[in-house]
């Protein structure tokens, strides 16, 4: 995966009664992603900081999104075509 650590826009769903949101649209670059697939969906903690960590698909692309539960911003940390670089 090659690293892009840039701040992007994502839209989300909520699963009801579940307090899960999860990514359903990303845009980067202006251009804009449909998320197919979700594989991976995590926590992690910096500091006191949570963040929400989806790892996903939009059928071309696997991309690692991270949710920034302070900020309340999204960044595209790495993204990959699954060919080697």
């Amino acid at each position: 995966m090659e690293l892009v650590n840039q701040v992007v826009d994502v839209a989300t769903v909520s699963k009801r009664g579940r307090g899960i949101v999860v990514p359903i649209r990303m845009r980067w670059n202006n251009k804009l992603y449909q998320v197919k697939e979700i594989g991976l969906a995590h926590q992690v903690r910096e500091g006191r900081t949570l963040f929400h960590i989806f790892e996903g698909s939009d059928g071309d692309l696997s991309f690692r999104l991270k949710y920034n539960t302070d900020n309340l911003q999204w960044m595209l940390e790495a993204i990959s075509d699954g060919l080697p670089s």
